[in-house]
């Protein structure tokens, strides 16, 4: 009788426990992903992003790959979870793999940094969540190894391109431009009507160092936020989409006839939000007329 009551304690005790330590303490792949039912579990924020600072407040999906999920899963939390799936492409040596809580770019063989190869364009789209006016939020970190011989360095591309695959190379919004070598960052839209661009300096990439990267798409203006704080804004009318526009993530490398630094880029996760809540972002620093490689 007094073994079958310590039993009894002890099964209790382990369930208080995991009460209390919850989904978020258990390793990835352990349990299922919350469903975030309530209205203060929708509530996004988690350090410095746009959609904390500027109260964007209920989001309507967030992909953070934190329980094992795949590429065509659901999203993670939000209050329009279903619909949306991210395909993975490559031309090269790189691929888009699950890893720690989020998807990594990978320009190569990770594990044999020395003697594999670096080239190519890998990429990550998002289908089935476009919108033509709206927000969107990216965390990503990037790291290149130091014990390398120096070679030409990858970009790493967010964006927004149409929903629809027309051609994304004339019509498409640079949420970032960023390199794993350096601490350059570029931001700006590209469409029919023009080209716009905005380059900053002094933001260098490492794995330590995250950032997020935000937009919003009115029907007014267009807004880039970068931790946070405003680093563009664009009143043109001629810069704003015309078509749903999706997420593009993407790791450029040139062809295998030019040695490239080996490097890898972490997401994260990627967020989408609608214009119903959120408080006036700044009209300035602005973004002026200005190009951009594909």
């Amino acid at each position: 009788m007094k073994a079958l009551t310590r039993g009894l304690a002890l099964r209790v005790a382990v369930a208080a426990t995991a009460l209390v330590v919850g989904p978020a303490a258990l390793a990835p792949g352990t349990a299922e992903a919350p469903t975030h039912t309530t209205r203060a579990a929708q509530l996004a924020g988690d350090g410095a992003t746009a959609g904390q600072k500027f109260q964007w407040r209920f989001v309507q999906w967030d992909y953070a790959w934190e329980f094992g999920e795949s590429f065509d899963s659901a999203a993670y939390r939000g209050q329009s979870r279903r619909g949306g799936t991210w395909e993975e492409y490559t031309d090269g040596s790189g691929r888009v793999v699950k890893y720690g809580g989020g998807v990594e770019f990978h320009s190569g063989v990770i594990r044999n940094k020395l003697d594999a190869p670096d080239y190519g364009t890998s990429m990550l789209t998002l289908h089935g969540k476009g919108m033509q006016q709206g927000r969107w939020e990216i965390k990503e970190r990037a790291d290149t190894p130091d014990d390398l011989s120096p070679g030409k360095d990858y970009r790493f591309i967010i964006e927004l391109v149409p929903e629809d695959g027309s051609d994304a190379c004339a019509n498409n919004i640079r949420i970032a431009e960023v390199s794993p070598s350096n601490g350059t960052l570029t931001i700006g839209a590209k469409t029919s009507g023009g080209s716009w661009a905005r380059t900053l300096t002094g933001y260098p990439q490492s794995t330590s160092n995250g950032y997020a990267y935000g937009l919003e798409i009115t029907g007014k203006r267009i807004t880039w936020f970068l931790n946070g704080q405003v680093i563009g804004s664009l009143g043109a009318s001629a810069a704003r989409p015309t078509v749903p526009m999706t997420v593009r993530m993407r790791l450029v490398g040139a062809d295998r006839n030019v040695e490239m630094n080996k490097s890898v880029v972490k997401i994260d996760w990627v967020r989408g939000y609608n214009l119903k809540n959120g408080k006036v972002a700044p009209t300035t620093p602005a973004v002026r007329t200005g190009t951009y490689a594909c």
